[in-house]
């Protein structure tokens, strides 16, 4: 286990791992993480979700051809 004393010593480990889990008596208490990584992480989560949607949409029969999709909007908006 790593142990880290100071600011600059967090940044690095923090910047090498892309998180850090701080504990305190031997409990997982915290996570550190960098906000690109923390930004990557709740982007993959929404993209998780968003296909879990789909997929649920495909199970029920919520679905409709593209191409039909596609021939409404050129008739309604011209694309």
């Amino acid at each position: 286990m790593q142990r880290i004393t100071n600011i600059q010593e967090l940044e690095t480990a923090i910047n090498q791992n892309g998180e850090l889990v701080v504990s305190k008596n031997s409990k997982n208490n915290v996570i550190v993480m960098s906000m690109e990584e923390y930004r990557k992480k709740i982007l993959k989560k929404e993209i998780e979700e968003h296909l879990l949607k789909a997929e649920e949409d495909i199970k029920n029969g919520r679905i409709k051809d593209a191409r039909l999709v596609f021939k409404e909007w050129k008739e309604k908006y011209g694309i």
